[in-house]
Formats: C-alpha cells, structure tokens, sequence
C-alpha cells in the first residue's frame, strides 16, 4: 500500500513531536501531505522512502544511508539491532552494520537528530515517493553533530503505559492513584485498612444475604459451583469470605461451613446474619496468611471467590490454603483475570458516550509484566489491588504444593445476558473478566 494525497493536510506527526522535545531548536512543523491510514499525516521528511535493494517503500526509520554508496538500504534487507539511546522523545535506534563501509549506521529518525540525514547533507537529489522538487524544505539541522544520552537496554525498553495515559484522557471513571507498586513497598496495614473503610458501603450494596454482586451471579458462581460440585458432608473452608453469601450456601446445600476474613466488620455481620438465620456456619476473623485457628489437613476444600486480588501476600496465603487442606484435597478459586481482568484495563467506546456496549470498540492493556499494586478508587474510598500475571500465581501455586487440574474462564448464558443487557451484552460474552482455578493438593 502507498502512501495517498488527502483532499485536507494537517501538521506533520512527527514534526509536532519532535518540535515539542526541544523548542530551543527552532524545528519547523511542517506540512502532512501524506497519510498512510488516513489518521497520521506526515511531511516528506517523515513519509516513505525507496530500499535501493529491494525497491519497497518503507517507513522512513526503517531506512539508513549509505555515504560510501550513497543509497538507502532498509531493514528487511540489512537486519538492524538495536541502539539503547535517549534523544528527542525516542529511547533507541536502529543501527546497521553496513559491510560496503565497514561502518555503522543508523535510521534516518536518529540521523536527522544527529544532522547526518542525506538531505541535511546535501543530497538533495535523494528520491522518495514525494512528488515536490524540494521535498526537504524546510531544512533544518542541528547547530552541531550531536548523539543521544546512552541508556541501559532496559530503560530502552520502557514506554510509558498507554492505557494509565488514556485513562486521565478519557476521564475514565475508575481514577488510579498509584500502579505498578512493588507489592514490597505497600504496607500490609494500608491494605487492610482500605477495606475497613469501605466494608459499610460494600455491605450496603450487597443487601441480599444469600448472594454476591451481579458478577459472581451471573457470570462467576455458575462456573464456581459445576467445579465445587457435591459438597454435602464436605468440610469447606470459605477464604476470605466478606459478607458470607458463600459460607451460607455452602451450608444449605449441606456442607460443614466456615468462612474467614481480616475484616472485623465483615465477620461481625456474619455472625449476626448465623445468629438469626442458624444455618450452622462458624466465621472467623482473620487473615488467610495465617490461618492460625486451624490445624494442618481440616478441610476437604478451600475455596476462594475474588479475593487474590485483594491480598498482599499471595503466596503466604497459597501455603496457609496448603497446610489446612487435606491431601489431594480441592483448592477451588476465582480471581480477576490477569489479562481482561486488569483493573488498569480500559474499554475504548467509540462513540465516548454511547451506553451500548458495543460500542465498546475494543480492550486496551498495556505493560503486562508491570506487576505490582495498584492504588484506585472505590465508593470515593482508597484501595489497594494487585495485578499478577499468569506466571506468578503458577509459581506460587507450584511452591505451595499445587498442581492446576482445571481452568475455566466463564462467561453468561444467553438467557442471562438478554435479562442483563446493560451489565452483560457484548461485554462478558466478548473477553473474560474472571477466571477459576481448581488445584489439588500434591501429596508431600
């Protein structure tokens, strides 16, 4: 595909880029004449050039001179590696090693930076796909041959998470103070804490006592109880257990209940609810990090409904699980899912406004393996939640003594979507939200 002539021209891409790194420098914004999508313009200098190898316009950065022959040679031809360089806002360049010099050089974005560009240098004859007898006007150069800031590779490799920068865009309405925290730098007091202030406004909204919010109704349990199954005569523990809806099924259909969770305000409410409803459930308060009130191999299920989330230490929680199950006992659990699930996800609606789901036009993530806290806001209060890849709860599980028998990433029925339409319609039927793993306890 080539490049085409719009009816209208807008400022170059690149050169308002460029412009804005360094203003000192007087660099001109051109005019965008040409366009390859129709939604980035760019000027000549910005636009496609001509491989001398293989006669295949390509983006200009992936193009580099040839002094000696003077030619442009593109990457598919010479294959590049990669410079760890801080200049204008790029954090490396291609550099190729030319054997017709005996030298190195580089594309011709870093050029221009340098002012070793070949129209910068006086070939002024260089042929492009640009139609004007003076595609390099106007001319600029820097006062002097410079070179970037030599950075390590892996600051190279950084960008900016596009998505936290599309969120304070959008307005979004999940506002995130803080992300990709070292969970060794958030403070475990800080974590519970946040759930003490909005344990009222959680129990608030969950005003049924035998259900959870509309995700785990209609999306997350289904799935949770074709893994949980029979439960009768079943000893099951419900870590981290919040207002207790779970604790209190497992009981009517027959299981010997217990429900744990570090906030007092949950625990307390849980154990007024058994006070009047008497369905034989025991609550405890406390972390399920520490599982103190317990023996090693008491339950014949752990199970664990969106509350990895929520916990610092997952992996002093895995082992606690491990320790009071029975072997080959069943560690059954739910969690955000570590891709679609993200709380640093953002829909892009197209348009901004519009409450139809589908226009929801896609799902942005962006730097999976920033992993770490994240500070958001919740009821307008505080919390901490933590994202995790994949990898990180299979270690962790591994290390704890589990194997992953099964994995499900459920989605709603088509009946429950036409009766949910706003909260589901082409939305939970498109991406997971969540996922349930079911584990077993490897005999030692």
């Amino acid at each position: 595909m080539r490049f085409y002539k719009p009816a209208d021209t807008q400022p170059c891409y690149y050169c308002e880029k460029i412009a804005a790194t360094e203003p000192e420098q007087g660099y001109p914004i051109r005019e965008g004449i040409y366009t390859f999508e129709n939604y980035v313009f760019r000027c000549a200098w910005h636009a496609r050039f001509e491989c001398a190898k293989c006669q295949t316009q390509h983006h200009f950065s992936w193009l580099y001179w040839c002094p000696t022959k003077e030619e442009l040679v593109c990457g598919d031809c010479n294959k590049p590696t990669l410079r760890p360089v801080a200049f204008w806002d790029r954090t490396y360049a291609y550099q190729f090693y030319c054997e017709a010099c005996g030298d190195y050089h580089v594309d011709l974005l870093y050029a221009e930076f340098q002012g070793t560009h070949p129209w910068q240098l006086g070939h002024r004859d260089l042929v492009s796909n640009v139609e004007s007898p003076e595609p390099w006007m106007p001319l600029w150069s820097p006062t002097k041959q410079r070179e970037g800031i030599a950075i390590a590779l892996t600051e190279a490799l950084k960008l900016p998470h596009r998505v936290m920068l599309l969120r304070e865009e959008f307005q979004h309405a999940y506002r995130v103070f803080k992300h990709g925290v070292p969970e060794g730098e958030v403070d475990f007091s800080e974590t519970r804490e946040s759930w003490d202030k909005i344990g009222q406004s959680w129990l608030d909204f969950h005003e049924d006592r035998m259900a959870g919010d509309p995700n785990r109704q209609h999306i997350i349990d289904p799935a949770l109880w074709t893994l949980l199954g029979d439960v009768r005569g079943l000893s099951v523990l419900d870590a981290g257990c919040g207002h207790g809806y779970l604790t209190r099924l497992l009981a009517t259909k027959g299981a010997d209940a217990i429900g744990v969770d570090y906030s007092k305000l949950f625990i307390d409410y849980c154990r007024k609810v058994e006070a009047e409803m008497k369905l034989g459930c025991q609550f405890y308060e406390a972390s399920i990090t520490a599982l103190t009130d317990f023996e090693p191999q008491s339950f014949d299920v752990v199970v664990s409904n969106i509350v990895m989330v929520d916990v610092l230490d997952y992996r002093a929680a895995f082992k606690e699980i491990a320790r009071v199950l029975k072997d080959e006992g069943r560690f059954i659990w739910s969690n955000v899912h570590p891709v679609f699930g993200r709380a640093d996800a953002v829909d892009v609606r197209i348009p901004r406004d519009s409450q139809r789901n589908e226009a929801r036009y896609l799902k942005m993530i962006d730097r999976y393996f920033d992993t770490g806290g994240e500070l958001g806001e919740w009821h307008s209060a505080l919390v901490w939640q933590f994202i995790r890849t994949f990898e990180e709860y299979s270690k962790a599980l591994k290390e704890a003594g589990f194997v992953i028998s099964e994995i499900l990433e459920p989605r709603p029925t088509p009946e429950v979507i036409q009766q949910h339409p706003h909260h589901l319609a082409f939305d939970a039927d498109r991406w997971p939200h969540f996922i349930i793993f079911e584990c077993l306890k490897r005999r030692p």
